[in-house]
């Protein structure tokens, strides 16, 4: 599975624990997954957010760590559950707590982001640019 999350991925769809998101508002225009490596992309093509990422196990849902090293979430691990179905991919982590998300559903105490992204073509969202 570690080669089918490899590329560009775009937002189409968000919600925080059920309470829809402007796809706009979003601070990732792109996700991008290499080898052990992403990188998340704002709307002027700066990288914003950078680390190396983990596929868990067989789980269900599937399990995928985030390791922050550059960005808001530097020194962080984001520990997040994905669901992948060909060209779309539904993320969810919890905001404010560092605990995976054990389904779907946000549970009463938690800020869960689900995100739902497809896989971009070349014109799709803008490219990454060095920081100024």
């Amino acid at each position: 599975m570690e080669r089918l999350l490899e590329g560009s991925w775009v937002p189409v769809a968000a919600d925080v624990s059920g309470q829809e998101l402007k796809i706009g508002e979003l601070r990732v225009a792109r996700l991008s997954f290499e080898p052990e490596r992403y990188e998340i992309i704002d709307h002027a093509g700066h990288v914003v957010d950078a680390g190396t990422w983990q596929l868990g196990v067989l789980d269900n849902p599937r399990t995928i760590d985030l390791l922050g090293n550059s960005g808001p979430n530097a020194g962080r691990r984001v520990q997040a559950i994905i669901a992948l179905d060909g060209d779309r991919l539904c993320m969810g982590y919890d905001m404010e707590r560092d605990k995976r998300p054990s389904g779907w559903r946000s549970e009463p105490d938690q800020l869960l982001l689900s995100i739902t992204l497809v896989r971009a073509s070349a014109g799709d969202a803008p490219s990454a640019a060095t920081p100024e």
